[in-house]
C-alpha cells in the first residue's frame, strides 16, 4: 500500500494594493533577485498607496527572508518589521491500495513562517 501526499499551496486573498507591496519567497528564490524585486517595490511604494513592503516566507526560505531584513536594515538603513505567523495548508493524501480503487483524503496542517515589514 503506497501513499501519494500532493502538497496545495496555500489560498492567498490580495487586493489591488497588496499586489504591488507583497514578496513571496520560496526556497529556490535568488538572493539578489529577491533583493532586486524588493527594491523596486519600495521605489513604487508611493503609487501602490501602501506604507511598508511585506516580504512573506515559510518554511526554509525564512532564514532567506530575514537575510534579506538583515540587509535591509544594516546596509540600507530601512527600518524592517519582524512578525511571525502561522499558515494552514492542506495536503492531499492518497492510500493506493489496487491500480482502479484509491482512498483520498485532504488533511489541514499547520506551518510556521515569517512576515518582514520594510519602510522606506
Amino acid at each position: 500500500m503506497a501513499r501519494l501526499v500532493k502538497r496545495h499551496p496555500s489560498v492567498k486573498v490580495l487586493s489591488a494594493k497588496k499586489i504591488h507591496s507583497t514578496v513571496y519567497l520560496k526556497s529556490q528564490t535568488p538572493y539578489v533577485s529577491a533583493l532586486k524585486r524588493i527594491n523596486k517595490f519600495l521605489e513604487n511604494l508611493h503609487r501602490s498607496g501602501s506604507s511598508y513592503v511585506a516580504v512573506l516566507a515559510t518554511g526554509k526560505a525564512v532564514e532567506k527572508a530575514l537575510s534579506l531584513g538583515c540587509h535591509f536594515d544594516e546596509h540600507l538603513k530601512k527600518k524592517v518589521e519582524v512578525l511571525t505567523k502561522s499558515v494552514e495548508v492542506i495536503d492531499e493524501v492518497t492510500e493506493e491500495e489496487d491500480e482502479c480503487d484509491a482512498d483520498t483524503q485532504l488533511k489541514k496542517r499547520t506551518i510556521s513562517g515569517v512576515e518582514l515589514r520594510i519602510y522606506p
